[in-house]
């Protein structure tokens, strides 16, 4: 399994960067696929979920 634990052990200068799953889960998105994950500074991860949170609202309307 492919978790955020096992990332940050296997590379310590992604430390204090947000991992985050590209294609969310909730959309499909694999969970533990690595090839779904990417690592972000904090703003650019801020900037990621607001972008993903008003698509998924759009999407519900």
């Amino acid at each position: 399994m492919t978790d955020h634990t096992s990332i940050r052990r296997a590379n310590p200068q992604i430390a204090g960067m947000e991992i985050f799953e590209i294609k969310p889960v909730l959309l499909g998105g694999d969970p533990v696929d690595p090839k779904n994950k990417t690592v972000l500074t904090r703003q650019q991860h801020i900037e990621a979920v607001r972008y993903w949170n008003n698509m998924i609202r759009r999407m519900r309307k």
